[in-house]
């Protein structure tokens, strides 16, 4: 280089630079190309770049990509029991400093999660002929036609494909106490209920005919992927009937609940994942109040069917997102309601029976996370509520809600805000004899005063990777199936080995003590959590 000023005198001198085209790179180093996968697995590999690596995300068969924990060595959970058995892909796409991208060269995997069923009595498939016996995969009946075969015990096995649904299937035989009817994947692929039917507010599945207790009860359903289109109002609706097992499945796209019902008993919703639900389709064919006014599980007016005194109904390990309240009324949309009892608002009436709701991952809903409404003995445990109440147009719910309600337990639960004038646990109307223990808050400040203000945490819990979410986000937030270990804590947590063994509560009923030693020794992915206390906060143990 030569300089040279105003006199003409000059000076140079040799110097050398190095340019450099930031070049970022990304690769799956695990699981390698062609393996085989089932459960939950671990996607991790490696990033770099000439300058730094600013985030790395993982996409499943060409779609959306999801954040991965860590930049140049980084790690992405997968339940690969949300994918099909077969085939699928995985890729990386990595983002530098400099705004540069890539995109890593593909992984093919084989997803195989377990053998086919072998309790099989009865088969369906969306091929299949009422002409064939029904008896065996090869000779599978239609759906409709394999039902009315049903008689209580049997277990009525569905091959891999689409069923579609013109209006609602009512099943049409009853099990018995000791001999419940089964509808359940065959374990050859997908199975998919995909709603065809006007938009009429219909159910996709209905049991029972509104009086309670009413038939088909003594039934379960497991491992069926339920796509009502934005026209069918719901998965799953219970009216009137009572013994009813909804396990393992999947609930997109209705205009009202996932899992509803009104006066029945002994529901239990596990392991299900729920998302988009609540939506009112453009052009119904009835009114727009007979859809949304719900949330994404409602059980609502719980029933007495005996005078058992431990646990009736149960909401377990599921994962809910997206539910919004699109009608006048602007006051659900939550993750989860107990809602009501025998229909009446007057909290003087509120008597329905034991319901345990855990382990259950809320986030991203219009409404609130989980809610108590003119109900009692009922228990919120081990729940993890992240960032709920994203609907402008509602009030400025709480998370975790007791209103007009008594006789209750929040017990291990951690509740992240998404705005400071949202409580994380609220009380409304009428409310007494609530029990809060050892339950973590973060992001505003409750709206009651406890007795014992220790049993409330408030802390950062340290979450891995939770997703983003904001005002209005509840119709785009992340599907459950790509949520991963999103909401698991980090080591430095103090939500880590801080929660109670709430069978060691004193008074409580033997058969409340029995039924709680069934559900909160393992978290939502099956991990064990230590007896007699010191278990983490929320849904997911370390």
């Amino acid at each position: 280089m030569q300089v040279k000023d105003a006199a003409a005198q000059s000076a140079s001198r040799n110097f050398s630079i190095n340019v450099a085209t930031p070049a970022p790179s990304v690769a799956i180093t695990s699981p390698v190309s062609g393996a085989t996968v089932s459960g939950s697995i671990s996607i991790s590999g490696t990033a770099s770049d000439s300058v730094s690596i600013s985030s790395v995300q993982v996409a499943v068969d060409g779609g959306s990509f999801s954040n991965a924990s860590g930049t140049n060595n980084w790690s992405f959970s997968l339940n690969t029991s949300s994918l099909s058995n077969g085939s699928h892909s995985l890729t990386a796409k990595t983002s530098d400093a400099a705004g540069m991208t890539a995109i890593s060269s593909p992984v093919a995997i084989t997803v195989n999660n377990g053998t086919l069923a072998a309790d099989c009595t009865l088969f369906a498939s969306p091929s299949g002929n009422d002409s064939n016996s029904g008896s065996s995969a090869s000779a599978p009946k239609t759906f409709s036609g394999a039902a009315n075969a049903t008689q209580p015990g049997a277990v009525l096995c569905l091959l891999a494909g689409t069923y579609n649904l013109s209006s609602s299937f009512n099943p049409p035989v009853s099990g018995s106490p000791s001999s419940w009817i089964v509808y359940k994947n065959y374990g050859d692929g997908p199975v998919n209920f995909v709603w065809t039917g006007p938009p009429d507010a219909s159910p996709m599945f209905k049991m029972g005919n509104g009086t309670f207790p009413s038939n088909p009860a003594y039934l379960e359903f497991r491992g069926l992927n339920m796509d009502g289109k934005g026209n069918a109002a719901d998965g799953f609706f219970c009216r009137g009937s009572h013994h009813l097992r909804f396990i393992a499945n999947s609930i997109n796209n209705t205009g009202g609940s996932g899992i509803g019902s009104i006066r029945c008993d002994y529901l239990t919703s596990d392991h299900t994942l729920i998302n988009h639900t609540g939506y009112i389709p453009p052009s119904p064919t009835v009114p727009t109040s007979w859809y949304s006014w719900t949330s994404a599980i409602s059980y609502n007016s719980n029933q007495w069917f005996d005078n058992y005194s431990g646990f009736h109904n149960i909401v377990s390990n599921n994962i809910i997102t997206g539910e919004v309240d699109q009608s006048t009324n602007k006051t659900d949309g939550n993750g989860i309601i107990l809602d009501l009892s025998n229909g009446s608002y007057d909290p003087t009436t509120a008597n329905t029976p034991p319901a345990l709701i855990i382990n259950n991952v809320v986030y991203g809903n219009g409404g609130r996370c989980i809610l108590g409404y003119v109900v009692t003995n009922f228990w919120f445990v081990n729940n993890t509520c992240y960032k709920n109440d994203l609907d402008t147009a509602e009030f400025n719910f709480g998370s975790f809600q007791a209103s007009d309600s008594h006789d209750g337990y929040v017990i291990n639960n951690i509740a992240v805000a998404w705005q400071s004038n949202h409580p994380p646990y609220e009380q409304s109307g009428t409310v007494s004899n609530v029990r809060y223990y050892t339950d973590l808050a973060f992001g505003a400040s409750n709206n009651f005063s406890y007795s014992d203000p220790s049993q409330f945490l408030q802390a950062d819990p340290l979450l891995l990777n939770p997703p983003i979410l904001g005002a209005g986000q509840y119709a785009t937030a992340l599907a459950p199936a790509l949520l991963g270990n999103g909401l698991t804590l980090l080591p430095l947590s103090l939500a880590y080995n801080r929660g109670i063994d709430p069978s060691t509560l004193s008074g409580l009923p033997a058969a409340i003590v029995s039924d709680l030693k069934k559900y909160i020794y393992t978290d939502i992915n099956g991990n064990p959590r230590p007896q007699g206390g010191g278990g983490d906060l929320g849904a997911y143990q370390h």
